[in-house]
């Protein structure tokens, strides 16, 4: 009995061979294979290790995600069964995901009805700071496993592969974080004073309405826009109004009326929450004050429409979803003012106050879009070099750090980031240390090799930073930048 199980064992160990260890890394995790083959079927085993200090959304995501996924082209063979191991659940700004923070681990059983060798995309969304798609690509070869093409992270042409669900859900997400960008401040005045006014809730119901109509009204028009100018063959980006000297002027326009009013210099003889600031009216300003600033998640999703060859109304569904998210912290607040409520001071001379002193966001914005339409003005460009690709691509190719500086006059968060980190000497001398080029693609006005590169890296809007680590490789920093965040990309 025992030598016929021994010999039982033996024929299996000959009939049967193993390719194990076949590892591929992508910018943020690793995927390592092992394969056990017999005369009839493959046993595929995979291992996924993200990076430390990252995280992949598991096969199974939760409440929102792009899931941990293998897309096989089988070949006419089959796939009897497959399973991942248990995610790790985690809650991220109130969501339930299901996350894995530790190497996963991926199984399969695949029958053999023929000679054709299967393949398979092993596709994941690594997070920390930021969320970024990663894939990679697989082909069995006779008696053995290897890669069929390079690893490519989506970093690099990210938005391509995203669906139109992602798209939605990161859209959502994005316009709620809108909310807390720089540059909706001087509009912050307005929402807050809508909520905290005493009225019956028949005429907060109006008012939410009206507000979520003039916020989605005005991202739908932008949509339409967008869509017109992309099927005109135009390059354009989130934020490109802003690139039109009349837009600018109509604005700073609109914030010195604005200014004026919160000093009550003039007067529109109605409440301030029904006139020019009235909710509807409201939604339109607060989203074209927006325009100049991209939120994480966000950008990914408008940049997918605007690069990706896509359906004309993936554009009005992506920027509606955008508009939803945006609109409903507000909207939210009306129809729940008890919450704001705890929050706030009861109306009062504090309200007054307050306006006077939000006359000062206003002017400063005023200010801030004359200095944008007075395009010439120069600039000190210090250690910063102007974008030129072609350079660029000739320093990654020699095996040289750069960092680019995605950014225009005209974008707030640009202009923050900027003054508190980039233009600091702190930044510059670490700059200096690592021996860091620095360039600066300053997309104020309308400059399509800008455009180009915008497109090139998946996004259409700034800011944007790009940092090449002297591999050829680069990497996205995150859109609000700390000494912190910097510091550990350039080491």
């Amino acid at each position: 009995m025992l030598k016929r199980i021994a010999l039982t064992l033996l024929l299996c160990l000959i009939s049967a061979h193993s390719w194990g260890g076949y590892e591929q890394s992508t910018a943020h995790g690793k995927a390592i294979l092992s394969v056990v083959e017999n005369d009839h079927e493959y046993n595929v085993s995979l291992s996924i290790v993200p990076n430390k200090d990252w995280y992949i959304y598991s096969h199974q995501t939760g409440d929102f995600g792009l899931p941990a996924q293998v897309e096989w082209n089988l070949k006419n063979n089959t796939l009897e069964n497959e399973d991942w191991s248990e995610g790790e659940d985690i809650d991220y700004q109130g969501f339930s995901v299901n996350v894995y923070r530790s190497p996963a681990s991926y199984n399969a059983k695949i029958f053999k009805n023929n000679s054709e060798l299967p393949s398979f995309d092993l596709s994941w969304m690594a997070c920390k700071d930021e969320c970024i798609p990663e894939k990679i690509h697989f082909d069995f070869e006779s008696e053995k496993f290897s890669p069929a093409q390079e690893p490519h992270s989506l970093d690099q042409d990210n938005t391509h592969e995203m669906s139109l669900i992602y798209a939605l859900i990161f859209a959502f997400i994005g316009g709620m974080i809108l909310n807390l960008m720089p540059c909706v401040f001087p509009v912050l005045f307005i929402k807050i004073i809508g909520v905290v006014q005493n009225k019956t809730h028949h005429r907060r119901i109006i008012d939410a309405f009206s507000y979520l109509l003039g916020v989605m009204s005005c991202f739908l028009i932008i949509a339409g826009v967008l869509q017109f100018l992309k099927q005109q063959g135009a390059a354009v980006g989130w934020g490109f109004q802003l690139q039109s000297p009349l837009f600018v002027a109509v604005m700073a326009v609109v914030f010195f009326v604005l200014f004026l009013s919160f000093l009550d210099v003039i007067n529109f003889n109605i409440p301030l929450h029904y006139s020019f600031s009235g909710p509807f009216l409201t939604g339109l300003v607060a989203v074209l004050v927006a325009s100049p600033c991209t939120a994480p998640f966000m950008g990914a999703a408008v940049g997918w429409i605007l690069t990706a060859d896509v359906p004309a109304y993936t554009f009005y569904a992506v920027f509606a979803a955008l508009g939803l998210g945006y609109a409903l912290p507000f909207s939210c607040a009306e129809f729940f003012p008890r919450i704001m409520q705890k929050i706030l001071p009861r109306p009062g001379k504090w309200m007054l106050w307050l306006k006077r002193a939000f006359a000062i966001p206003m002017l400063l914005t005023c200010l801030w879009l004359l200095w944008v339409l007075w395009g010439n003005v120069a600039t000190h460009m210090g250690p910063w070099q102007d974008f030129n690709r072609q350079k660029i691509d000739t320093l990654s190719e020699q095996g040289e750090k750069i960092f680019i500086d995605f950014t225009a006059k005209w974008c707030i968060t640009c202009i923050v980031n900027e003054k508190a980190v980039l233009n600091t000497d702190k930044f510059i001398e670490l700059a200096k240390e690592k021996n860091i080029h620095l360039y600066k693609a300053d997309w104020t006005n309308r400059n399509p090799d800008i455009t180009a590169a915008l497109s090139q890296y998946g996004r259409s809007s700034v800011p944007l930073y790009v940092y090449y680590d002297g591999s050829g490789k680069f990497k996205f920093l995150p859109q609000i930048l700390t000494h912190k965040n910097i510091s550990k990309t350039i080491k």
